[in-house]
């Protein structure tokens, strides 16, 4: 008979033997946390990229402003990670076994982009005139569709979002690193 809550217990236990029984390797609950966690900060990137490029994008065309040395560095930016991340994804989503060195790699390289979109964004901050600041076109725009005689009053909001935008960047790209690096060190142990 088994054991239920209640019920009767199996023939010759007690209910005291459950030390002997077999468990999953630590090894492979860590492997399977480091997977689910990475899997989550790399599906949060799979929509934050898309929206990067939107921000960078998306107030220039709109107000009829020329893409220029302002949109690029970031249009370019969430696209590499945009590809970095779809390709750390399938590796980390397929049932082969994990190349520890590929997945640290491609970590490594989302981070980067990460690091690089925020540096992006501060120099922006402080070597580029107001007209052509990406929240600044995006103030512009929203006045504009909105009816509003000046900008101005929107900037702030503008700039929360901006800074938003490159902070999660950077959160979910060293949420990246970590776990992808908790992966590939479970799936060194493994082999």
């Amino acid at each position: 008979t088994m054991a239920s809550k209640g019920g009767t217990r199996a023939a010759g236990t007690d209910g005291n033997d459950f030390q002997y029984r077999q468990r999953v390797d630590s090894k492979y609950q860590k492997a399977a946390v480091a997977r689910k966690s990475i899997k989550s900060a790399l599906s949060a990137l799979v929509v934050f990229h898309p929206l990067m490029a939107a921000w960078a994008v998306l107030p220039s065309t709109l107000t009829g402003a020329e893409l220029d040395e302002y949109n690029v560095p970031f249009s370019s930016l969430a696209f590499v990670g945009f590809v970095l991340v779809v390709t750390t994804m399938s590796m980390v989503g397929s049932n082969k076994t994990i190349q520890p060195e590929n997945l640290e790699s491609m970590c490594k390289a989302i981070l980067v982009t990460g690091v690089l979109n925020l540096t992006a964004g501060v120099l922006m901050r402080v070597q580029v005139d107001d007209e052509n600041l990406l929240m600044r076109r995006f103030a512009d725009l929203v006045a504009r569709e909105t009816g509003a005689k000046d900008s101005t009053a929107l900037t702030p909001i503008a700039t929360a979002i901006e800074a938003v935008l490159l902070v999660v960047g950077l959160l979910l790209a060293l949420a990246v690193s970590k776990h992808g690096k908790a992966l590939a060190s479970t799936a060194t142990k493994t082999r």
